[in-house]
């Protein structure tokens, strides 16, 4: 069983295939404000999720 498979890259041409494989720089857009800032987890959501987890056990029992 051949794993390999060349004929796509016959098609392109040297200079479209150095194009497609070359490597850009990286930047990071300092200016653009962050949509949805992240809230902090409190000890009210630590609450919330232990009650709604405490629940799905009992749930769990009884059926």
């Amino acid at each position: 069983m051949k794993t390999q498979n060349n004929f796509f890259f016959q098609a392109l041409g040297e200079n479209q295939l150095n194009n497609l494989v070359k490597e850009v720089k990286e930047t990071v857009a300092a200016h653009v404000a962050q949509v949805n800032p992240k809230s902090n987890f409190g000890m009210v959501d630590l609450w919330n999720l232990e009650r709604s987890r405490r629940t799905r056990i009992v749930r769990r029992h009884l059926a």
